[in-house]
């Protein structure tokens, strides 16, 4: 025996729902319409939807979309950029740090850690790797997590080892380069990868040396 919907649905009973009166005529004139025309409206509110969706996505607050290079896994200086070892991303405009390069190709001159952006900083023998020791490498501490310091600043870089214990990460770090977003340090290489971990999840402090 089949049982009647409105015994399943008790709110399908009673009398039909009344709609505000602008909605009820938007609704005739919908079924009233052609097949077609609904149709036409139909894609017509779709291609809306998709043009705001584009339109939001142009207006980031950090600009449009910008494709970049980054580091696949972590690079140490001598290791050649090719496309094994550095993939595609893109990122917004005003997040791609100074040199962004988008080129696969050349020499790793200073630590790039997986997921870092690729500038030609980290390549070649010139720029900030010229101010890298040859016992030293090169790595970067978001410039919003130290102090005020310049080319030539020696600093103790403070923060969480990976067992959790808080030391001297690198001591007597050497300040390379400062642009508008990061800072370049020379550290012993042991401690560029403890440092980078660092300075991503923002945990690190600094010691400013005397001069």
């Amino acid at each position: 025996m089949t049982s009647h919907p409105t015994s399943r649905f008790p709110w399908l009973t009673g009398p039909p729902v009344e709609l505000p009166g602008p909605l009820d005529r938007m609704a005739e004139r919908w079924w009233a319409a052609r097949p077609r025309t609904r149709t036409v409206l139909v894609l017509a509110g779709l291609a809306a939807v998709l043009l705001a969706g584009v339109t939001h996505a142009a207006s980031d607050p950090h600009g449009p979309p910008t494709s970049v290079l980054v580091a696949a896994e972590e690079l140490r200086p001598g290791d050649r950029v090719t496309s094994a070892v550095v993939t595609r991303a893109t990122w917004p405009a005003g997040l791609v740090p100074n040199g962004a390069v988008t080129d696969v190709g050349g020499t790793v001159a200073a630590l790039l850690p997986a997921g870092a952006v690729v500038t030609d900083a980290h390549l070649g023998d010139g720029g900030l790797a010229a101010g890298v020791e040859p016992d030293r490498v090169a790595v970067t501490v978001p410039r919003e997590l130290l102090p005020d310091v310049r080319a030539g600043s020696r600093l103790d870089v403070i923060g969480a080892d990976h067992d959790g214990s808080v030391g001297t990460l690198a001591p007597d770090a050497v300040v390379v380069g400062v642009d508008e977003v990061d800072v370049w340090l020379a550290v012993p290489p042991d401690a560029g990868p403890t440092v980078s971990a660092a300075a991503a999840q923002g945990t690190i402090a600094v010691v400013i040396r005397p001069p």
